[in-house]
């Protein structure tokens, strides 16, 4: 067969970080193609005592999209992980097809989850995962420690699923780490304030930078949050093309909605109005003085400023704007970002703060008697509530459950588990189709005693954007699909700067597959190529695009369609053993390809 070839370059270099998305999402612009957009809503039915209520029919319940009731044109039960038909419970079958399959992924954050408590949470996980997973059920494992770690892929096997959990029991957990920071930002606080309040000649309770140690330390710790919540939204968006019933259970020790918040509530209660006092015997504490090399001189000691003069104002901290000073490093709107992609994907979040039951005085038993001044009650429980809230927002959001202050942890996972088992999916064809709007979603039922709990919204997702998950769906699950029947090719890799390889792909296409329209004396069509990498380590690429035209004269076009189409890409990557996954588009039919392939880049220059 004759090939007709075309050659572009598209040179990738694995980044340190993991990009939260690809670098360009334009959507297709040639020709004109008709998706059916079936938007599918899981709901679980409880009575008022949280005991699951079966039996219900289509037409006991109602669904509204944006406030408008919309006509239910899809409606299964399962009951027990069995379908049921007209009310009565279905034969079991010998086994269940992938789209009845309960997926579950268990994503350790060891940057925000101390050992000893991811220890017990991983034992209880194992005992629960042998009690209660059902054959054709799978698990993956993956941890973010600075970067995304697919430690053990998709599998029903119980021996890889424990060796798993107890290979993570063996890495570093960081969850300690802010801890740790969090102190010193508050001894910082304290050191500028004893100061300020040892110069009898300084009238100003709280100096103006007495705040800074505050920003720095909410700063960086919003920056953990933010990659971690960027890994969740790579992995969810990953698992767009993953058959069956999908939940992510988020094990930590909760992230905070507000970092840095209770930093900035222990300077409320220091520098507001009403702390003139020595604040618990913080004036009695004595320390070395020292003066920070950072903060002016001390004033000159003839002159005595007033209490109430302008320029104590303009040099003070009050503590009064602190709470709004927080809300600059919220991270709540990222959370309902990662919620919207969840929901897109068909993704329950599962929250399970591993820390447990926990008592309500602030002060860690290993503080002594200077460190106990950093715990204000207000600024104990606002550190408790600000970990917890944003969990119950990630499960409330997409229909999940968050799991809080609770040693034994086998109950909530059986229910868990039954939400996936015993539940009503109710599908609705929308009046649009990818237009890229978030959309609210509302359940209602007519029995009265009944109590609802499915995903609050959901991402109408243009095409081009679910190519890119399908994307990352064969990068890191090795899902494939290819209706367009593409040959992958791997090249031998030619060394480039700086230790990297320039390693080529070689597409085949068969142009059969393709459709081709007559336009302007020639028949002309479209490919769109996606690609991205990763490595062993998490390192990933982001996805980049290419678009093919294809133009063939008239005269030549019954001899192409015996032929292949050639295209060949150039990637960018460094030594080792790595993984790619492309898409490739057909435009006009909107028929997509995706495929998964290792790639081995070897030091001496060789490549498989």
């Amino acid at each position: 067969m004759k090939l007709l070839p075309l050659s572009g370059v598209l040179l990738l270099a694995l980044p340190a970080a993991l990009p939260a998305q690809p670098s360009r999402l334009t959507a297709p612009s040639f020709g004109e193609s008709v998706e059916v957009n079936v938007v599918n809503v899981d709901v679980a039915a409880t009575d008022r005592s949280g005991r699951r209520v079966t039996g219900l029919k289509k037409e006991d319940f109602e669904i509204l999209e944006d406030g408008k009731r919309m006509q239910i044109t899809n409606f299964d039960a399962l009951e027990a992980g069995r379908q049921t038909a007209g009310g009565a419970v279905a034969a079991a079958a010998p086994g269940r097809a992938p789209e009845d399959a309960w997926n579950l992924v268990i994503f350790v954050d060891d940057s925000n989850i101390k050992p000893a408590h991811r220890t017990r949470a991983l034992q209880q996980l194992r005992e629960f995962l042998d009690r209660e997973l059902a054959p054709g059920d799978r698990v993956m494992i993956a941890t973010y420690d600075l970067g995304l770690n697919i430690r053990v892929p998709f599998t029903s096997d119980p021996a890889a699923i424990a060796k798993g959990l107890g290979d993570v029991s063996a890495l570093a957990a960081r969850g300690s780490e802010s801890d740790r920071d969090r102190r010193q930002a508050l001894e910082q606080i304290i050191t500028i304030a004893q100061e300020s309040r040892s110069d009898p000649t300084d009238a100003i309770l709280c100096p103006h930078d007495i705040v800074t140690p505050a920003h720095a330390y909410a700063g960086a710790r919003r920056q953990e949050v933010l990659r971690t919540l960027d890994a969740l939204t790579v992995l969810v968006n990953s698992l767009s093309g993953v058959p069956g019933r999908k939940a992510l259970l988020h094990v930590s020790d909760g992230l905070p909605l507000i970092p840095g918040e209770e930093v900035f509530q222990f300077l409320a209660e220091l520098c507001s109005d009403h702390s003139t006092q020595d604040m618990g015997g913080l004036a009695s504490v004595h320390k070395p003085e020292i003066r920070r090399p950072d903060l002016p001189p001390p004033p000159d000691a003839n002159v005595t400023p007033s209490p109430n003069s302008e320029q104590a104002t303009m040099e003070s901290y009050k503590g009064e704007t602190a709470a709004m000073d927080a809300q600059a490093y919220s991270v709540a709107k990222n959370l309902k970002t990662l919620t919207a992609h969840a929901n897109a994907n068909r993704v329950t979040l599962y929250a399970l703060q591993a820390s447990g039951l926990q008592g309500t005085d602030a002060s860690d038993a290993s503080f002594g008697p200077e460190e106990r001044l950093m715990q204000f009650p207000s600024v104990g429980s606002l550190l408790r509530s600000n970990l917890r809230d944003s969990l119950q927002m990630l499960a409330e959001d997409t229909g999940g459950r968050s799991i809080l202050d609770a040693n034994n942890l086998l109950p909530d996972l059986s229910r868990m588990h039954e939400d996936f088992t015993t539940l009503y999916s109710l599908g609705f064809t929308p009046l649009h189709t990818g237009d890229g709007r978030d959309h609210t979603l509302e359940v209602r039922v007519k029995r009265p005693d009944v109590r609802l709990r499915f995903r609050q919204s959901y991402r109408d997702k243009p095409a081009f954007e679910k190519m890119v998950d399908r994307t990352l769906a064969a990068l890191f699950h090795g899902i494939e699909e290819n209706p367009l029947e593409v040959a992958v090719e791997i090249g031998d890799p030619v060394a480039a700067a700086k230790g990297e390889y320039d390693v080529p792909v070689r597409l085949r296409i068969p142009l059969f597959k393709l459709a081709i329209l007559e336009q302007q004396g020639a028949f002309q069509g479209k490919l769109r190529v996606l690609v991205a990498t990763r490595d062993e380590e998490g390192g990933m690429s982001a996805v980049r695009q290419v678009e093919v035209p294809l133009n063939i004269p008239r005269k030549e076009v019954l001899n192409a369609m015996g032929q292949y189409y050639l295209y060949t890409l150039t990637l960018r990557m460094r030594s080792g053993s790595q993984h790619m996954a492309l898409a490739v588009r057909d435009e006009i039919a909107a028929t997509t390809s995706y495929l998964s392939r290792p790639v081995t880049v070897a030091a001496a220059g060789n490549a498989h």
